[in-house]
């Protein structure tokens, strides 16, 4: 299925989220405790995501499943992402995921990285109207 999917974008492996994950886990917090404040820049597929170079996204394992077939089988897939108040558009490859659709806070449905803010004409932090489709 490839229907696209209006929804709200925010942004992961930000220096911030960088910086709140170190902090805790210096804290002694857990890994699971940690990424509720932050993000450790590495992708559930091991890619590194705080960088500027590869534009990346997350996206909940239910939409994985339903455009791909599975989370192990979304891997580097490509995904269209067009921001409606600028009307920019980047594709993005699938690097990590995020929590499960009735457990995201933040009312979000793709998580984008810092290259493809910078693709999109972004910046950190973002919480931006956007629809999503397979590439």
């Amino acid at each position: 299925m490839n229907t696209p999917i209006k929804c709200l974008a925010s942004d992961f492996a930000s220096l911030a989220d960088l910086r709140a994950y170190q902090n805790a886990k210096k804290k002694g917090l857990s890994d699971r405790l940690a990424f509720e404040l932050g993000d450790n820049g590495r992708g559930c597929y091991g890619d590194l995501t705080a960088q500027l170079h590869t534009p990346m996204c997350a996206l909940p394992p239910e939409t994985m499943t339903e455009w791909f077939g599975g989370v192990k089988q979304a891997k580097h897939m490509r995904v269209k992402v067009t921001e409606h108040e600028l009307g920019t558009t980047v594709v993005c490859i699938i690097a990590d995921r995020m929590p499960a659709r009735k457990n995201i806070k933040n009312g979000c449905g793709i998580d984008l990285n810092p290259a493809a803010l910078v693709a999109l004409g972004l910046k950190s932090p973002i919480k931006r109207n956007v629809t999503i489709s397979k590439a």
